[in-house]
């Protein structure tokens, strides 16, 4: 299996101190965490989101933890004010 392989996204954002969150919760969870493309954001002034990936193996947890993370509103939620 080619390192690629092993690391699955998780969700991609647009703001580097959500996905800095993100990530700092899924290590809390004990979820490694990776995203690639930060040094690339950055150079660019952010006009790339950054995707959050996760081991495959921690796939089903992460986004599970994810989904409870008052982050993003959910599709059939509307915007909280």
């Amino acid at each position: 299996m080619s390192p690629q392989a092993q690391w699955q996204t998780l969700t991609e954002v647009q703001n580097p101190l959500e996905a800095e969150l993100i990530q700092s919760i899924l290590s809390g969870a004990g979820i490694r965490c990776f995203i690639p493309d930060r040094n690339l954001n950055q150079i660019y002034g952010g006009a790339f989101g950054l995707k959050i990936q996760v081991p495959a193996g921690d796939l089903p947890q992460a986004k599970a933890l994810l989904a409870a993370l008052p982050l993003q509103p959910k599709p059939d939620e509307p915007p909280q004010k």
